[in-house]
């Protein structure tokens, strides 16, 4: 491809028009995956090599992504709900909507249960814990971000996005992102961020539902005590680091 049409390519948007694309390190398959795209996700491009498309998506992560999981479009589009139903699309994918009505970037009518939540529209915590519930069995998935599977931070952002908190991608970013509103696990209160990991170095993170309790994905999204050894959790007494306030966040 020449500069001329890297240009022009880079003045556009990528839009995904797969139900899930994994995204990759570098721009070949036999690199890491190292997050996903949802279908109707809008990113920007940044560069491309052969079939490949390097992408930013909103939270700032950079990947490589092949270009049959969606196309170029000018800049124009958006896609400012949410699909909070776990199928047939998957909890994450993005919607446009027109004239009261809910369409998919291929412009399909949607059908939901759930109806869709725009970006922002939930206010309280109490309401996104029943969605953070309606995902308790969405099996886990290395670098997932949709209810056909979750990593641990993948939940947590995906989740948080409905606030209209743009959490980063990874759980270490997360931590960074809070430092300064450290709280403690017994008194944590439900929204929070409690955080695992060793040396140092954060692992793991899950929603307090209140105190030492959490809702998170390892294995499969689930609901218990991280303090309570028969639930097999038993690691996660012994790698638990610190708690975050997200109120108390003052980038919130």
């Amino acid at each position: 491809m020449s500069n001329f049409d890297i240009m022009s390519v880079c003045n556009n948007q990528f839009v995904i028009k797969s139900l899930v694309a994994p995204l990759y390190s570098e721009p070949t398959f036999t690199s890491s995956k190292i997050s996903e795209a949802v279908f109707g996700e809008i990113v920007n491009v940044n560069d491309v090599n052969g079939s490949w498309v390097n992408i930013e998506q909103d939270d700032g992560y950079h990947s490589w992504i092949k270009d049959f999981y969606g196309s170029f479009e000018k800049k124009n589009a958006i896609c400012e709900y949410i699909v909070v139903d776990k199928y047939f699309l998957p909890f994450g994918s993005r919607l446009q909507k027109t004239n009261g009505k809910y369409k998919t970037v291929i412009g399909d009518d949607y059908t939901y249960n759930i109806e869709p939540i725009k970006i922002g529209e939930i206010v309280n915590i109490d309401d996104l814990l029943i969605h953070a519930r309606n995902l308790i069995g969405s099996p886990y998935r290395w670098g997932g971000k949709t209810s056909f599977g979750f990593d641990c931070s993948g939940f947590v952002q995906s989740l948080y996005l409905l606030t209209g908190l743009l959490l980063p991608r990874d759980c270490w970013q997360q931590s960074e992102f809070l430092e300064g509103s450290l709280v403690s696990g017994r008194n944590s209160k439900p929204g929070d961020l409690h955080f695992f990991g060793k040396d140092s170095k954060i692992s793991h993170v899950g929603i307090s539902t209140g105190g030492l309790n959490l809702i998170h994905c390892q294995g499969w999204v689930k609901e218990e005590s991280f303090e309570n050894i028969n639930s097999g959790n038993e690691n996660l007494v012994d790698m638990y680091m610190h708690s975050c306030s997200v109120e108390l966040n003052s980038k919130r």
